[in-house]
C-alpha cells in the first residue's frame, strides 16, 4: 500500500483487514499523501475500531457477498490438475 502510494499507482486503496497492526501504514499513507484515501473493508465477524478510526472510510463485508464470490468446488488448472475448494469455505 505504501509502495503503491509512493509510485502513484493508487488514488484510493481498499484494505481488506481487521488487523490493528496496519494502523501505522494507513496513517503514514494518509499523512504523506493527503490526496490519497485508504478505505478499510472488515471481513465478516472481525473489525478493529482503531483501524477503522484512522481510515478515510470503512465498511463491513457481509457473508452473503463472500458466498457469491466463492470459487466452484473444483477448478481445473491449465495442465488439467483438479484444485479443490476447502470444505470450510462453503
Amino acid at each position: 500500500m505504501i509502495q503503491d502510494a509512493f509510485q502513484d499507482r493508487v488514488d484510493t486503496a481498499i484494505l481488506i483487514s481487521a488487523d490493528s497492526d496496519l494502523v501505522g501504514p494507513v496513517v503514514a499513507v494518509q499523512k504523506l499523501f493527503p490526496n490519497k484515501r485508504v478505505v478499510v473493508a472488515c471481513p465478516p465477524g472481525r473489525s478493529s475500531m482503531n483501524l477503522c478510526k484512522v481510515a478515510a472510510a470503512h465498511f463491513k463485508i457481509g457473508r452473503a457477498s463472500i458466498a457469491k464470490s466463492l470459487f466452484p468446488e473444483t477448478v481445473l488448472s491449465a495442465s488439467g490438475f483438479a484444485l479443490q475448494r476447502p470444505v470450510s469455505w462453503a
